[in-house]
């Protein structure tokens, strides 16, 4: 029911949707309670593929927990019908990633969020104008954390404060970056970061299966995304863009990436230059 995926310990769940006593409340398996704080937190976010997010309260019913008051409203937005089936991946800290997989086994997006337009620098848009589709074969059976979740999760606090105390807004002088670095701005695919082949290939840079986002407020890690040929990508950059506010047509990111002496990518430094309308 858990798996470790760079040290951090990523519980999870699934269960098959059934109208009759999933309309209401929702239960959660006994055996993942040892999972959750106790007492029982009063609510939990709820995180759809779709990119938006439900607050449901948590009820404790005897022995278990229950999704309660707000999860009539999540089942309504994704249209949840009988055997469907629903993956929870928990962040330890109240929120769960929460996946629909239709009754042919196919994970869908449903309940998506509203695209933000591109903005941005000649090279960002030649990178987009080539994107190709990606490559999502999905399985079900919760074989690989990057196929089945967008995990984004706290480290340890010391860290967290450390590496946030090296975080620049608005005055960076790019010209004195000595790691390498890259430039971009909101993009349609808020939820993923590319990072440009250029860039990768210039620097023979290497990346593993996770990096660290380091911006103002703290340290945060992506998952790498997978792409049918095999361009660099990492998830869970939407959470980057919303909570520093960026602005389309005003405030461009210059990422800079941090590498150990193999040119492992670890970290990706998170410079937000804020422009003006």
């Amino acid at each position: 029911m858990a798996e470790y995926e760079d040290d951090v310990l990523l519980p999870r769940f699934f269960k098959v949707f059934l109208s009759e006593t999933g309309i209401e409340s929702f239960a959660i398996p006994l055996s993942f309670m040892e999972h959750l704080a106790d007492p029982l937190p009063n609510t939990a976010k709820l995180q759809g593929t779709g990119g938006k997010d439900w607050t449901v309260s948590m009820t404790k019913i005897r022995d278990g927990a229950y999704f309660t008051d707000g999860w009539s409203k999540f089942a309504r937005d994704h249209e949840l019908v009988d055997g469907e089936f629903l993956t929870f991946v928990y962040d330890g800290n109240r929120t769960f990633e929460v996946s629909v997989f239709g009754r042919l086994g196919c994970k869908e997006t449903r309940a998506e969020a509203e695209t933000i337009e591109l903005s941005g620098s000649s090279s960002d848009s030649e990178e987009d104008e080539e994107e190709p589709s990606m490559d999502l074969d999905y399985d079900i059976s919760l074989g690989e954390d990057e196929e089945i979740s967008q995990s984004l999760y706290p480290l340890e606090g010391e860290e967290t404060e450390s590496d946030a105390a090296a975080v620049f807004e608005g005055n960076v002088d790019i010209a004195e970056l000595t790691n390498p670095h890259f430039p971009t701005t909101l993009k349609n695919r808020i939820y993923e970061l590319l990072i440009p082949a250029n860039i990768v290939k210039e620097n023979s840079l290497e990346f593993g299966e996770s990096v660290k986002y380091i911006d103002e407020e703290g340290t945060l890690v992506g998952l790498r995304g997978k792409w049918a040929d095999n361009r660099v990508c990492f998830k869970g950059w939407d959470r980057i863009c919303r909570r520093n506010k960026l602005k389309k047509h005003q405030d461009t990111v210059e990422c800079e990436l941090l590498h150990d002496r193999n040119k492992m990518v670890h970290s990706i430094r998170v410079h937000v230059i804020r422009g003006t309308a």
